[in-house]
């Protein structure tokens, strides 16, 4: 799946899967270029090596700019970002509470 397709996927649907198969597309052509690392949703990011604070602070800027949501600093932790599934379970959570604060107003 291109990374085009994966972001819109995951904005439409702002399920777990759509954003779990959006962050495997970009860690995958981001982080691991060259790199013969299995990825997939339970991978470790921090054991592994594939995150580091550099890379957090990219993939919080993919997060913020392309899947349009925004990661409270709280939640920047080890964690919360463990595996893919993980942070898309997190990102999940954001875009269902963004959407009722969105009803409410």
């Amino acid at each position: 799946m291109t990374r085009a397709k994966a972001v819109k996927t995951a904005k439409s649907k702002q399920s777990e899967d759509a954003y779990a198969s959006a962050l495997v597309v970009f860690i995958g052509e981001e982080f691991l270029q060259g790199e013969e690392v299995k990825l997939d949703d339970v991978t470790p990011l921090m054991e592994t090596g594939i995150l580091d604070s550099l890379r957090v602070a990219l993939l919080l800027s993919f997060i913020r700019d392309e899947l349009g949501l925004h990661v409270s600093p709280a939640k920047i932790d080890a964690r919360h970002f463990r595996d893919i599934r993980t942070v898309a379970g997190m990102l999940a959570e954001l875009a269902a509470d963004t959407a009722g604060e969105e009803r409410v107003a």
